[in-house]
């Protein structure tokens, strides 16, 4: 996956997060479609945690710093350039 693909699902995602924690819905669990996506998004840069149904302020913490991580260029590989 490219860093630009990478960062566009993983904001999406955390947008959406970020848009649930607005509404007072920050300690609801995720669905499991978005623990399935937050999943992908952690295997694709090698990290390996297993699909949890995590709430959405954990989900948004977390997000943050992989995208934080990926901006920086520390995971170039497993991602690709671009």
């Amino acid at each position: 996956m490219t860093v630009s693909a990478w960062l566009k699902k993983a904001n999406k995602l955390l947008d959406t997060c970020e848009n649930e924690i607005s509404i007072k819905n920050g300690s609801k669990k995720i669905t499991m479609a978005q623990a399935t996506t937050l999943n992908e998004l952690q295997h694709e840069i090698g990290s390996h945690h297993g699909i949890r149904q995590v709430t959405y302020k954990e989900a948004a913490q977390s997000l943050k710093e992989m995208i934080a991580m990926v901006e920086a260029g520390q995971k170039t590989p497993p991602l690709t350039p671009g």
